[in-house]
């Protein structure tokens, strides 16, 4: 099987096939292609499944990564159904049109109970198969149902995923990385990961104009009702370009970010080595604000080979007992944002700013952090047993790991 998800692709028609067979065929221009191509494993287009991902693709309503998700998912049913004695011989993937509920259920019992697949991917793929069928029973651009049946009329054919406990990096995790490395700039990138709940695909599009933007916001005074003398605010705004917006379009959103991590950013970006690196590009809109080894930006491959580096050494010393991804410094963030009594009146307010910090639709997302486990509550005490503010272990964990970056340096 596969998926080729075209946005804005030229395609030169005057090298078509059809025109050496037909001599008139006036295929000779140039046009621009936009959509989904699903393909069997013999090379044959699946016109359905195309026409479904191409309509959704068209309107924006999914993002290519999603396009490319769902594609496999439908064509994972087809395999198991062409697999089966009574659909071996169904080459095409009109099989959607017909297919009963019980063949749709025995395939979802064969992904949990034979194939041991979690319960939260199993509904992945129901719901994209229910999402297809409900496209296929309705009426788009003036087509007639292609199905009068629908299996989904009662909801879901799979059992509702088990909720389990979320795995986070606590502090004392992001401590055991940073000293793993003896590079300040994959001790600022761990820091900063961890402080702003960043997803690993949109730290490469944080500029260093976007640093810059907070630095002014964080130099600003503030003055209080009772008192004539200046407040230094304890975080500012970062502008993040999310990856989770409708289409291709990125969403842009609002992240707080302590001062102690925005001035580790700041001697980082004053020194030497980054300025080398850094002269290469036009603008600050245009800079990178983290550069690897080879002064190029951080793609979000780089960034999980280097926590798996990072998790490995440490698991080898027996300082930790499991790899710690990207995207559990971002669970890190949020029980850090939740416990953080200077942000927010209550709980409730805390949960908020949560959701706006991560970038979730729904504060139903968010709640998923309302359960904290023990060990990471211990983490955000300090020795007299109270909670420290985010803004403080983010001073006390750059006193302790901070190192200076000379131009010699090739991290």
């Amino acid at each position: 099987m596969e998926i080729k998800v075209c946005s804005n692709i030229s395609l030169d028609l005057s090298k078509s096939y059809l025109n050496e067979q037909f001599q008139n065929s006036k295929l000779n221009t140039i046009v621009r292609v936009n959509g989904v191509g699903v393909f069997d494993d013999n090379g044959r287009i699946l016109p359905l499944i195309s026409q479904y991902l191409s309509y959704f693709a068209k309107h924006e309503k999914i993002s290519d990564k999603s396009a490319n998700t769902y594609g496999k998912n439908l064509t994972y049913f087809l395999q198991y159904i062409r697999n089966r004695s009574d659909y071996s011989s169904d080459e095409s993937d009109d099989v959607f049109i017909t297919v009963p509920s019980y063949v749709i259920q025995e395939y979802l019992t064969c992904l949990s109970c034979e194939q041991n697949i979690s319960s939260s991917t199993v509904r992945n793929r129901d719901a994209t198969i229910r999402a297809f069928i409900d496209f296929l029973c309705s009426s788009t651009e003036s087509r007639i149902p292609l199905r009068q049946d629908n299996p989904y009329e009662r909801g879901y054919l799979s059992k509702a995923p088990k909720r389990t406990p979320i795995v986070a990096c606590n502090l004392d995790d992001l401590f055991i990385l940073i000293t793993s490395t003896l590079s300040e700039r994959e001790r600022v990138l761990l820091q900063f990961l961890y402080d702003s709940g960043l997803r690993r695909s949109e730290l490469p599009r944080v500029s260093l104009e976007h640093i810059q933007n907070t630095v002014n916001f964080n130099s600003q005074t503030f003055i209080s009702d009772d008192s004539d003398k200046p407040i230094s605010p304890d975080y500012a705004p970062l502008e993040v370009l999310g990856s989770k917006g409708r289409g291709n379009e990125l969403k842009p959103r609002w992240s707080l970010i302590s001062s102690a991590t925005i001035h580790r950013i700041q001697k980082y970006h004053a020194s030497p080595l980054y300025k080398k690196h850094a002269r290469k590009y036009s603008t600050p809109s245009e800079t990178p604000a983290f550069l690897n080894a080879e002064g190029t930006p951080y793609t979000p491959s780089a960034i999980n080979k280097l926590l798996k580096r990072l998790s490995s050494r440490a698991i080898k010393k027996g300082l930790i007992t499991r790899e710690i991804s990207p995207h559990k410094l971002r669970h890190g963030n949020a029980y850090a944002i939740l416990q953080s009594n200077d942000l927010g009146i209550d709980y409730l307010d805390r949960l908020v700013i949560l959701q706006k910090n991560l970038g979730h639709n729904h504060l139903n997302t968010t709640q998923m952090y309302t359960s904290i486990p023990h060990d990471i509550y211990n983490s955000m005490c300090n020795e007299n047993g109270e909670l420290l503010t985010r803004a403080e272990k983010m001073r006390r964990l750059t006193e302790k790991t901070q190192l200076r970056i000379s131009i010699k340096d090739i991290k």
